[in-house]
This record gives C-alpha cells, structure tokens and sequence, in this order.
C-alpha cells in the first residue's frame, strides 16, 4: 500500500487539529461603589445579565460585575464580554447601570456558554427601578426599601425576598415570587407568567392573560384580572368595606376569607360550578349566587366563564404567644 507523505498526512489533519483545541476562558469581574443619598434612584437597564439587589444599611452603593464566556471563538467570546459589560454613569441624583450596545447574532461554528450578574447592595433610602429581557431579577434584605421598587422583564423570573415594602411588576412570560417579608402593596402585571405570594400584602392588584395566580396571606383588597389562568387566594384579615374583585374567563377561582365576616355581592359563571359557606339567593339558570347587602360586610365580585367558584370561611388560629423568659 503507497504510504502519504508525512507534510500531506499534517495538513489534512490541521483544520481538525484547530477545531478540537482547548477553548480560552474569558471573564471580568468588577467591583465599584458610588455615594448614596435619601431619593436616588437606582436604574437598572440590561438584557440577559442577571441582576441580585440586596437592601442592606450603608451610606454607599455597591455596585459587582461578574461575567465569563466560553466559546470554541476566542474573538466571540471577547466580543460577548465587551457587549455586555456594564456602564455605571453615576450622579446625585441617579447611579444608571446599562449595557453598552445593542448585542447582535453572531455565527459561530463551534460552541459559546455566557453568565453573566449585577450584584448591587443599596440603603434603603434609595428608589430602585431594574429592566432586564432575559435576566433575572432578585430582591432581598431584611428591612425594605422606603419607596416602590420597580421591576421589568420579559422573559426573566422575579423572586423577592424581603427588602421590598411596595412592589411594581411588569413581565411577559416570567414568573414572579414573593416571599419571606409581607407587602403593603403588590401590583403584578404578566402575560403568560405565574404569581406567587407566599408573604401577603395589604392591597393586591393583579392582570395576567394565562398565568395562575396563588395570594397567601392577603391582608385587604384583591383586584384580579385573568384570562386562562387558575386564581388560589386566601386572607388572613378581610375588613368591612374592602373589595375583592376576581374576572377570568376560564380560571377556577378560590377564595379562603376568615370565618365570621359578612359578605355583599355576587358570583356568576357561564357554564361552572359555584361553592359557598356565604348563604345568599341563587339562580341556578343564570349561574348566579347573590349575597344580600350588610353594613359590616366586604363588596365581592367574581366572574367566570366556564372556570369553577369555591368561597370558603376559614377558622385562624390566635397567634401564639412568646415564651416568658
């Protein structure tokens, strides 16, 4: 059998020789802070990078980057880095994080893995707004933040964890969480998202066209607006003269309110079934529970299409007592 050159046998195996190499990491990590004052606002501005806000005490704001890229294309990954590493502009009044440019395709034969996360640790007395497409955003502390923060997203998730007394969520497809601390006010508005409230709040207000919705722990008025999605609430404190308005159409719908209230309004479903420990005047043809009127009562008003009704009254347990030392 003829035997190839040795220099031919080398330069048929070269390109496979180059495609097989070790790839090089690349990444930055970053760490800055910048002067804090009662009022200033904290704008978040990025795309895929993920974004972790802890409320902590401190006259400064802090401010991490860490991102690394690993491609098969040393050049792309660099490319990749320098597109998405963030720009701090920083004044009195505002500390703005953004990302450079607009990040384009680029084809790469080969492989590319990319993480990156802004940390910022901010004093409560800061105002905080954070945009994000794909990233996720997370919020904790163990005191809250004195103004709304405010959080929107596309297609990332949202967990809060403490540090937030007021939140104002807009999201796509992203799930929102929120636990640990309770709310005085949340206002979710998600597309196809879930929402989760483990924590409670005071007043809830929530849009959504297909996410299920579960609220624990409510301490007042409910305003729920769904299309597909299921809605689970349930109260600890429900007072006379508070609203709970629930409109979806083919959701199931249930409501858990502290037993011993009195309740004013109506239920209706097209084509499902309704369950009540409220007595009050039914219409069987329209699909229609009517609950007389009563000075010490909470207004109900849900509507469904072909989704189920259940409103049950629920015994609390007194909060139990500290141990004496």
């Amino acid at each position: 059998m003829r035997r190839l050159p040795v220099v031919l046998v080398l330069a048929v195996l070269a390109p496979t020789l180059a495609c097989v190499r070790r790839p090089l990491p690349t990444d930055v990590h970053q760490a800055q802070t910048f002067p804090a004052a009662p009022g200033k606002l904290v704008k978040v501005d990025l795309r895929s990078l993920d974004v972790n806000v802890r409320i902590v005490d401190g006259a400064t704001i802090r401010a991490t980057a860490d991102l690394e890229a690993r491609s098969s294309s040393r050049s792309a990954a660099r490319r990749w880095i320098e597109r998405n590493t963030p720009v701090f502009n920083d004044s009195t009044s505002t500390l703005e994080v953004r990302q450079p440019s607009r990040e384009h395709t680029v084809i790469i034969f080969g492989f590319m893995h990319n993480k990156g996360e802004v940390g910022l640790e901010v004093p409560p007395s800061c105002r905080i707004e954070i945009r994000t497409t794909s990233g996720d955003v997370s919020i904790q502390g163990d005191q809250p933040a004195s103004g709304a923060v405010r959080v929107t997203t596309t297609s990332g998730d949202v967990t809060v964890v403490g540090g937030a007394r007021e939140l104002v969520v807009n999201t796509t497809s992203g799930d929102v969480q929120v636990k640990k601390a309770p709310l005085s006010a949340l206002q979710a508005d998600t597309t196809s998202g879930d929402v989760t409230l483990l924590s409670g709040s005071e007043k809830t207000l929530v849009e959504t066209s297909s996410g299920d919705l579960r609220l624990d722990h409510l301490g007042g008025e409910l305003s729920v607006d769904t299309s597909s999605g299921d809605v689970h609430a349930d109260w600890d404190r429900l007072a006379a003269g508070q609203k709970v308005r629930v409109h979806t159409s083919s959701g199931d719908v249930r409501l858990r309110v502290p037993a011993g209230g009195q309740v004013t309004g109506e239920v209706t479903t097209a084509s499902g079934r309704i369950v009540s420990d409220f007595p009050g005047a039914s219409d069987r043809r329209e699909h229609r529970l009517t609950f007389p009127g009563a000075d010490n009562a909470f207004g109900l008003d849900v509507h469904t299409s072909s989704g189920d009704v259940t409103l049950r009254q629920v015994a609390r347990a007194p909060a139990e007592a500290e141990p004496h030392k």
